[in-house]
Parts: C-alpha cells; structure tokens; sequence
C-alpha cells in the first residue's frame, strides 16, 4: 500500500536516531505493521520512538536538529524532525512549472512562464491523479505552453512531489499517518491549508505546516505572517471543528467578528453547523467505530473546547513569533500580505511622534530584511526598457508591482511609504536601484 511505501522511505535513523537506534525491535515490528491498525489510539509511532528508555543511546546526531528540539520528545520530536525533512527532501514548492522545451535557454525554475489561466483536467493522467485545476502557462523565450495540474491523489503526489500548499498538506498528512499519527487537515478560509496531528505526550493537537517545516508555533499566521484570520476548519474521518481559536488572539475583537460574519450571522449559528454536521457523521459511521475510540474522540473535543474557551479571552501569544512566510515567491507573498510583521509599515510607531531616531530604527529594521525576487523579461528586447508610475495610495494597497516594470514585466516592491526595485544584469552588474 501507499503507506507502506511512505514509510519505509523515511530515514528514520536520520530523524531521530536518539530515540530509533535503542528501540529498533519495536521500530522494525512498526514497519511491518498493518495499514488497518494505523491512526488507531495509541499511535504505534508513539511507542516506537519512545525516548524515556534506560538503553544507551547509540547517536544523537541528526541533519534535521535545531537548537530548540530540547523542548520535543518521543513522537513530537519525530513529527518535528518529519516537517523539516518533508520540506527540505521530499517536496518542492513550485511558484510556475519549467519550461518544457529541452532546446529553451531560459532558466529552469519558471520565471521566464506567463500564466494563461486554468482548466480542467483532461487528460487521463490529469483525471487519474485527481486534479481539481490545471493551471496554463507559456514560456516568453519560445512560446511553448507548458501546463501544472493540482493534483489531490496522494499517489501522484508521492511520485510528482511538487506543488504549493494543498500538494504539501495532501501528501505530508499521508506522510504521517504512514508512521501512525492522527491526522487532521485544517483549512484556512484565506486560502492556506496544514496539518494537525494529535500528540499522546502532550494530549493536544499540534500545528505542522510543512510548507514552512514548522510545527507548534499557532501564531505564525496572525502574528508571524500578519493574516487576517476568519475560520479555520479542522476535519477528519470523525469529526469536522472549528479550530479558529487556536490560531488567534483577536477572536472577540469587533474587526474579527466582521469578518466571521461574512460567513454567518452569528457565533450560536456557527457552532449548530459544526453540531449538526458531527451529528450526521456519527450517525453515518455508527457501529463502525470501537466504544473505546468514541471515548477518546468525545475526551479530546472536550479538552479541546476547553483550550479554546481560554485563550478567546486572553489576547495574547505565549511565543513571539515574527517570521513572515517562507514558502513562495516574493510577489506572490506581497499580494497575500503575508510577509509578515517585520515587512509592513508599523504605523504606531511612526504616527507616535518618539522622534527621528525611533523611525531611523525602524527604517533600519526594513532596510536589513528586505526581501529579494528575480524575474525574467523577454529577451525579444535588445535592451531593459524601464517604465515608472508615481505609486498613488490606491495603486500600493491594490498592486505595487504594477509601479515599475521592465520589459513590461511588474517587478516593484511594496515598501514603508512607497516602493523599491534593483535591476541586475548577469554581464554588467547593477544598472538601476531605487527607493
């Protein structure tokens, strides 16, 4: 089976050789389990990479540690390590698909492709690996159309292995449940997708973005990246919730609560759609699941309810995340607003009159994180040609990169009160920058 497959391709020597090389026997019985038992309370995973055995431990070094895995243990540590290696050798993001004429001399990673929208899947491979859209692009050097299907199959995914966001949510949640996680996938109505997986240690959830080969860090969207939250939904074979809570601090704020309302009239409202629809998934899977594992699912919508009954109220994060997003391209981040804290204009600080050397500072702190994309014009021109529109108020807010382009390509960047490029010739070096 596919999570068969899946599982006897992870190095898991080197993801957690601290906890495998002392458990071996166990881990070797997990690797010849059956499917059917995966996803079953408790996790197999979990007793195989237990770490609270008296055995020596053989090698504590893997290419996948960072400083902060001290605060992981057992199967955390193994879903930790599992989204970095996911992320850094197993999928790639892809911004537009290469161009697929071998005799093209334009670069490898899409840049010279022009979008000429979607369709479809109409080809059998397209229809067999379940592509919901395939997305249209033709290459300015030599016109060839090349084309991107979305696939949904996790088999097509394991093979292809490129995609964005919903590619890596797909195929990094059969990913864990091949090593016995329980799994949900959570949908952001702003258009992002991850993973949850239960962890038995802690007895919680755990955020696993794999786009970005992070885990456990909840306000990386609102407080990282800067999204404008709504609803966030988390479902699974049992049950579908609504997990917006856990993922912000401004739940009760009245421009949050705006925004929740263009989905449905009220909070009350909103919670009999996600009753009704476990209500119709119970009954749908009654007498199919153990006694044993209802109980489980009932004790864990419980605590989680209670979680999120917490921190509605508090307003704050417990971790200072600052991180804008890493996963995709610079422009495509831009027009998302997803860059995140560090990339937006701080207002406050600029409005609060602390003087030339509170703006210098924030100036300064733009200045060491700007952000750097590449772009391809046509080689039809002979020479750049380099057009700039005054940047009006409406034209930042809606599209900034429309302000320069060269060689009819948009190419500006969105900064505190205006916009910057830097054109760079391979042969002659840095012909024009600005701010």
């Amino acid at each position: 089976s596919l999570l068969a497959e899946i599982r006897a391709s992870i190095p898991m020597k080197e993801l957690v050789p601290e906890c495998v090389l002392r458990l071996e026997e166990d881990w070797k019985q997990f690797l010849a389990s059956d499917d059917s038992d995966v996803g079953a309370a408790p996790a197999p995973a979990a007793a195989a990479v237990a770490s609270d055995s008296d055995a020596p431990i053989k090698a504590t070094t893997s290419k996948y540690q960072k400083p902060d895995d001290c605060n992981f243990e057992g199967d955390d540590l193994l879903l930790k390590r599992l989204t970095r290696y996911f992320k850094e050798d197993v999928m790639t993001w892809v911004n537009r698909p290469p161009c697929v004429n071998p005799n093209c001399k334009g670069n490898e990673d899409g840049k010279q492709m022009e979008s000429q929208g979607t369709r479809g899947p109409v080809t059998e491979e397209e229809k067999a690996g379940r592509a919901s859209r395939v997305e249209v692009y033709k290459c300015k050097l030599c016109e060839t159309e090349a084309t991107f299907p979305r696939y949904n199959s996790p088999r097509t995914l394991f093979q292809t292995r490129r995609g964005r966001c919903g590619e890596f949510a797909n195929l990094f949640g059969t990913y864990c449940r091949a090593l016995g996680f329980d799994t949900r996938y959570i949908l952001d109505f702003t258009d992002h997708v991850w993973i949850e997986v239960w962890s038995h240690r802690t007895r919680r959830w755990i955020c696993a973005d794999s786009c970005e080969g992070v885990i456990d860090e909840p306000g990386m969207y609102e407080k990282g990246w800067g999204k404008k939250l709504n609803y966030a939904i988390g479902a699974t074979k049992d049950s579908v919730v609504d997990v917006t809570r856990r993922y912000t601090r401004k739940f009760h704020e009245d421009e949050f609560q705006a925004r929740r309302r263009e989905f449905a009239p009220d909070e009350e409202s909103s919670e009999n759609v996600f009753r009704l629809a476990n209500q119709t998934i119970r009954q749908q899977q009654f007498g199919k699941i153990p006694k044993g594992r209802l109980e489980e699912l009932d004790a864990r919508m419980k605590m989680e309810a209670a979680f999120f009954v917490k921190v509605a109220s508090s307003g704050v994060w417990d971790s200072d995340y600052k991180e804008g997003r890493i996963s995709g391209s610079l422009a495509w981040k831009a027009a998302r607003n997803e860059l995140g804290e560090v990339h937006s204009v701080n207002e406050e600080t600029i409005k609060s009159g602390a003087g030339k050397k509170a703006k210098a500072s924030e100036e300064d702190k733009k200045s060491e994180s700007f952000l750097v994309e590449s772009f391809y014009p046509s080689s039809r021109h002979e020479n750049l040609i380099i057009k700039v529109r005054p940047p009006s108020d409406k034209m930042l807010a809606k599209s900034p990169r429309e302000c320069i382009r060269v060689s009819g390509v948009p190419c500006a960047v969105a900064v505190s009160n205006g916009i910057s490029i830097v054109v760079v010739d391979e042969a002659s070096g840095c012909i024009l920058q600005s701010r």
